[in-house]
C-alpha cells in the first residue's frame, strides 16, 4: 500500500487540514527545533545563493495557498506546485537542494536523487532529514497494542518506512560526495502533542483503508491519553539527516 500522502490530491479538506496541523506542530516544538538547526547547522551557505526546497509542502494547491500566505511580504521566496523526479528547473541554477521530510514519501527516489544532481551546480549542497519511520515505537511492553497504531502509521501515511536506510548508499550512487549521516534521537512522553496526532491520523487512515472499524478508533486515542495523564507514555522516532556535495 502507498502511503497517503502519494495519493494527496484524492483527500478531502478535512484530512489536509489534520495533515498540515500535525506538521505545524511538530515544527514547532522545542525538539524538533534543536534537531531542525543541528543538522542545517553543517550547511554552509554564501550571499545570494540559490535553494530549491523539495517538498516543503506535497503536491497540492491547498498546502501551496498555505505556505504563500506563511510566507506573505518575502519577495525572495516563491511556491509552486512540482514533481520531485521532475523540478522544470534548469541544469545547474541551485547552491543547495534540501529536502525535508520528503524521502520517505517518494516512490522513486532514485529519480529525485538525479533530478537533485542535476539542477545542482557543481559544488553545489544536498541536504535531506528523514525519519527511519520502521523505529516509530510507542510500545510499554512485549505485545503492547498501542503499537498496532504504529503500524498503521507505516502502512497508511509513509510509503517507505526503511529509505532511510538504503539513501546514503543510494546518494553516493546518484554522483554525490556523502560529507555526513547523523542520527537524531526524537522522544516524547510528557507532551506527546506530535506523535499523539500521528496515532490519530494512523488510525484514521486505517478506518479510511478499512482496515479496523470507526469505533476502534476511539480506543485507541483514549488509551493514548490516559498513558500521557498517568505519566506512563513513551514515543520515539529515529531521525536522520544527510548532507553531501556534487562534484566537480
Amino acid at each position: 500500500m502507498t502511503g497517503l500522502l502519494t495519493r494527496i490530491t484524492e483527500q478531502p479538506p478535512e484530512v489536509l487540514d489534520a495533515i498540515a496541523n500535525s506538521m505545524n506542530v511538530r515544527a514547532s516544538e522545542p525538539a524538533m527545533k534543536a534537531i531542525c538547526a543541528r543538522y542545517m547547522a553543517r550547511i554552509a551557505l554564501s550571499e545570494g545563493a540559490r535553494v530549491l526546497e523539495i517538498g516543503c509542502g506535497n503536491p497540492s494547491s491547498a498546502f501551496i495557498d498555505m505556505a504563500g500566505k506563511a510566507f506573505a511580504g518575502e519577495p525572495r521566496v516563491s511556491f509552486a506546485t512540482g514533481d520531485a523526479t521532475a523540478t522544470g528547473q534548469a541544469d545547474g541554477c541551485f547552491d543547495l537542494v534540501i529536502a525535508h521530510t520528503v524521502y520517505s514519501h517518494l516512490v522513486e527516489p532514485e529519480r529525485a536523487l538525479a533530478e537533485a544532481h542535476r539542477v545542482l551546480r557543481p559544488g553545489g549542497q544536498l541536504a535531506i532529514f528523514d525519519g527511519d519511520f520502521a523505529t516509530l515505537t510507542v510500545a510499554l511492553f512485549d505485545g503492547d497494542p498501542l503499537q498496532v497504531v504504529a503500524g498503521m502509521v507505516l502502512r497508511n501515511l509513509v510509503h517507505a518506512p526503511y529509505v532511510m536506510r538504503r539513501l546514503p548508499a543510494l546518494v553516493a550512487a546518484a554522483g554525490f560526495s556523502v560529507q555526513s549521516v547523523e542520527p537524531h534521537g526524537y522522544v516524547q512522553t510528557s507532551s506527546p502533542d506530535y506523535l499523539l496526532t500521528l496515532l490519530s491520523r494512523g488510525t484514521h487512515a486505517a478506518v479510511q483503508a478499512g482496515e479496523i472499524s470507526e469505533e476502534l478508533v476511539g480506543g485507541f486515542n483514549q488509551e493514548a491519553r490516559r498513558r500521557v495523564a498517568s505519566g506512563t507514555f513513551y514515543g520515539a522516532i529515529l531521525f536522520l539527516s544527510i548532507t553531501a556535495r556534487k562534484d566537480g
